[in-house]
């Protein structure tokens, strides 16, 4: 059993897990994208989701607001880049 996590701790992992979605954005932009990438990428942000749910669960629901704005970004980043690439955006289980 891991104990309590704080909410330090939860938003510390939402920034590693949006920095790892940006570069992985940022090179599939430019050297294209695969629909394996795009289940993979799409998971990442669904996890981040789920970090997000973890501090508005801890009455943080400003803070909570502020990280759902980042994470829609990344997915309307994403969204476009896998639409650019071809790609059926409706498989894609980002919501």
């Amino acid at each position: 059993m891991l104990g309590w996590i704080g909410t330090a701790d939860v938003v510390a992992a939402f920034r590693i897990v949006g920095q790892e979605i940006r570069n992985k954005c940022r090179r599939f932009a430019s050297n294209g994208l695969t629909q394996a990438d795009a289940f993979e990428l799409a998971q990442r942000i669904k996890e981040q989701r789920e970090l997000i749910r973890q501090v508005a669960q801890k009455r943080h629901a400003k803070h909570a607001r502020c990280l759902m704005r980042l994470n829609t970004r990344l997915r309307k980043r994403f969204l476009s880049i896998a639409e650019k690439a071809g790609l059926n955006t409706k498989l894609l289980i980002v919501k």
